[in-house]
This record gives structure tokens, C-alpha cells and sequence, in this order.
């Protein structure tokens, strides 16, 4: 049996259904396929679901830091079984709710596993869909891991719809989700360990403010061990040995659970060779249109794409509305990844927009940095925060903002006002001319550049 569409998405986050729904005004014929549930990873899997745990476990926390300072008597402590039934307060409802829109809509959902038969036709559980046009937005998946022993990892998945939380967990790999997992679980009362193949942990973050980051995680007891590389995981009855290497020596680390956060890279397995699709461990490879570069038909978007922009959501909802502009209209859109900003919601959270210090020294940009701690100014001691900081990288004859880099409370919603200087080529004069609302962190900033 075949059907044909005039478009075709794989995938149901972010980037699938800003397509889906911007290309229904043009009563276009569309399929949205996912062999998961409907909604994608950042709603369901990913972003969402993860602040939920970080701002019940972060609000805890901040009782626990103002204990004796107006808070008496406090005994509160994470009951982790109905904080996943308050993440599905969200999650479950969204997936629902995403697919009957879809379905209201006129959208054909299949659910399915895609996989390409030719340039022009996929094959979903026997059916045949023919399109003239495809969207690849299916994400991206844990990346795989090959040493004896990693079929015991859980993934950001397991992490996410733990019935009950462990009391000794170890994080293999140091990026965004080893870190934000082992806050989240710190602070519910686990024991964390993270295990980091190089020196550091958060390579893409500027290195001063990663090591401050981790030395604040270390001092809440998050062990972090790097220059660690992973050689075995055994399980003995219900627990695990992690077997590393590390300066020459073999050590053994013990934990009741191990999770996955070495990296996350794209699901390939969906026929690509025989759609002709030219794909890389980062995504479809695409054109500046967002377009394969090798099958006209295709196209891509969010995590799927191989793009100059970063795995986030935001950016895969900036490229989908690229995609959806190309394919009512033809290809004249483009993304612009100018200052896009990124933060780890660790404890306490680091946020950065543009270049870092190592880039511009790489790049021979010559900077002037400001720089400094605001664990004394009026923010942090409000909040009785121990550790606060910022750095920010400005051109040496413009003073317009290159980059930005803040650790602490509130640094996600600060780092967005640095990611619009950066967008608009704002200067330091015209940031320092703008009345920001009083007290608030977003005040700092005349601080920070001033």
C-alpha cells in the first residue's frame, strides 16, 4: 500500500512541528512520524521534564542556604516518587495534546519506525509514503559507547522516569546532562560521582568559569574524576563496579546506578543510503537553506541537522521556521546563529553567549575581559549564595560584547540580554545607557561592563 503526501516529517519536537503546523496554511497533505511518543525530546525527554526536577530540587536548596536566616525548623527533603508524578503533570498531558492538534488539523500521525526505500518514498511498518518534500527532525540519540559493560547505562530517558532515585549514582562523561543530572540528584540526596575522559569537565564552556563551575560542584559534594576514561562496567547482583583508568592506574568506583552523558549523536538508522541522503555523526548534511545537499527533496532540521547552530531547542525552532519559509516559498531563508545563548542548569547554573577566552586568543581577537565575583554584591547575599561570577569579553577598539559568561542564580534569564547586544552589535555605552528594573540580576549587568 502507498500514500502519497506532499510532505513528509520525521520526528514530532520542536523543529517537526513548527514545520507541520506553519506549512498547514498552505493546505498542504502532511505525515508526522515518530516510533515515540509524540512531542519530541525537549518537551518530553529532554528540557522540560529536566527544569521541573531542577527547580523543585533548586527551591530546597535555596530554603537550605537561608536556614537560620528567617527559615527555622527546616526538615524538607525530596520525595523523588511524587516529583515524577509532578513532571508527568506535564509531560503526559503535552503529548497528548501535541498530537490531537495534529490530528485536528488534518495531519496524518503514524507511529512507526522510518526508514528510506528510495530518494523519494520512505517505508513505515510495511506502508509506503511517497513525498515531494521529506523533513528530517528526529534528534539525536545517546551516542554509542563500546567498552564491555555499557549495555548497564541508562540514558537521559531512564534518568528522567526513575521511579526512585539511588543512593549512589556515577555519571559517565562530563557535559550537559552528567552535570545537570548529578545537581538534580545531589541535591535530592544521592551520593554523584562524574567520570570525565579529559581534563575538565564542560569542554565547550570557557575554561576559567568550567573549573570555577567545578570546583563549587566538588565543594557540594559532587565527585569529579577526570582525565578518567571508562575501561568496564560489571554488575555484581544489583550493584556496579566502574573499572577507569586514570594517570596510569586502574581504580574501581562503585555506584547502585550508572548514566549515560558521554554525548549524544545522530540516529542514522532510517535508510539514508537509499534515500541518498548525505549524513555525518552531527546530521543530514545540508546547504545553507537547510536542504540536503544531496537529495533536493530533503530537508532538515533542530538536532538532525548538520548546522553551524547548537543542539538546542530554540535553534531547532529558528531552523524549522527557516525550513517551512523555504518550502512554501522557495529557498531564500537562512539561519543566523549570531549570538545564540546556552546554559547548564547545574547548582548553581553557567550560562555563556558568544566567544570564549580560548577562542579569541585562537582567533588572535584581541579582547578587553572584565571579570570578576559577585558573591559580595546585594544579589548573591540576598540568597546567601557562596560562590558568584562573571566574565565578559569585549572587542579592544569597538567595546561591543563578544561573549558572556555568568555563574549563578538566574544566569539563563541574565545571558539573554548579552545574547541581544551580541544580535543588535550593541556596545558597552549603549548597555550602560539602558535603565534596567532595580533590584534585579539583569541590574548587575551595569556592573559587570561598567
Amino acid at each position: 500500500m502507498t500514500s502519497e503526501f506532499d510532505l513528509v516529517i520525521i520526528g514530532s519536537g520542536s523543529a517537526a512541528t513548527t514545520v507541520a503546523f506553519r506549512a498547514l496554511g498552505n493546505a498542504k497533505k502532511i505525515a508526522v512520524i515518530d516510533q515515540k511518543a509524540i512531542g519530541g525530546t525537549c518537551a518530553l525527554r529532554g528540557c522540560d521534564p529536566k527544569k521541573i526536577l531542577v527547580g523543585v530540587t533548586d527551591s530546597l536548596e535555596y530554603a537550605r542556604k537561608l536556614q537560620g536566616l528567617g527559615i527555622s525548623h527546616l526538615s524538607g527533603e525530596i520525595d523523588w516518587n511524587k516529583l515524577m508524578g509532578f513532571k508527568r503533570s506535564f509531560t503526559q498531558p503535552m503529548s497528548r495534546g501535541i498530537e490531537k492538534r495534529l490530528i485536528d488539523n488534518g495531519v496524518e500521525v503514524i507511529h512507526g519506525k522510518a526508514r528510506f526505500v528510495s530518494p523519494d518514498a520512505l517505508e513505515v511498518d510495511g506502508k509506503i509514503l511517497k513525498a515531494q518534500k521529506f523533513l528530517i527532525a528526529s534528534g539525536m540519540k545517546a551516542a554509542n559507547l563500546t567498552f564491555p559493560g555499557s549495555e548497564f547505562l541508562i540514558d537521559n530517558e531512564g534518568f528522567l522516569d526513575l521511579p526512585q532515585l539511588p543512593k549512589k549514582l556515577v555519571f559517565v562523561g562530563g557535559g550537559y546532562i552528567s552535570v545537570e543530572f548529578a545537581s538534580i540528584a545531589r541535591k535530592a540526596g544521592s551520593e554523584v560521582d562524574i567520570i570525565q575522559h579529559s581534563d575538565r569537565i564542560l569542554v565547550n564552556f570557557d575554561r576559567e568559569m568550567a573549573e570555577i563551575l567545578s570546583s563549587q560542584l566538588q565543594d557540594s559534594g559532587i565527585g569529579i574524576l577526570t582525565n578518567a576514561s571508562v575501561k568496564e562496567i560489571r554488575k555484581i547482583n544489583s550493584k556496579y563496579e566502574i573499572v577507569i583508568k586514570r594517570e596510569g592506574n586502574e581504580e574501581i568506583v562503585y555506584a547502585d546506578m550508572v548514566v549515560h552523558g558521554a554525548g549524544r549523536e545522530f540516529d542514522s538508522h532510517m535508510g539514508l543510503d537509499s534515500g541518498n541522503i548525505k549524513w555525518s555523526r552531527k546530521g543530514v548534511v545540508v546547504d545553507e537553506y537547510l536542504q540536503s545537499v544531496s537529495n533536493p527533496r530533503v530537508y532538515a532540521a533542530g538536532d538532525s541537522a548538520d548546522t553551524a547552530g547548537l543542539k538546542l531547542t530554540p535553534i531547532a525552532v529558528m531552523e524549522g521556521k527557516v525550513v517551512s519559509e523555504n518550502l512554501l516559498n522557495g529557498n531564500t531563508a537562512m539561519a543566523d546563529y549570531t549570538g545564540s545563548p546556552t546554559t547548564v542548569f547545574s547548582s548553581p547554573p553557567l550560562a555563556m553567549v558568544g566567544i570564549t577566552e580560548e577562542e579569541a586568543l585562537k582567533k588572535n581577537i584581541k579582547v578587553n575581559i572584565k571579570k570578576g565575583e559577585m558573591t559580595s554584591w546585594y544579589n548573591s547575599r540576598r540568597r546567601n549564595i557562596p560562590k558568584s561570577y562573571y566574565k565578559i569579553l569585549l572587542d579592544q577598539n569597538s567595546e561591543k560584547i563578544l561573549g558572556a559568561h555568568i555563574m549563578g542564580v538566574n544566569s539563563e534569564e541574565v545571558i539573554n540580554i548579552f545574547s541581544l547586544a551580541i544580535r543588535l552589535d550593541l556596545d558597552v555605552k549603549t548597555l550602560m545607557s539602558t535603565p534596567f528594573s532595580y533590584p534585579s540580576d539583569t541590574n548587575d549587568i551595569e556592573y559587570m561592563i561598567g
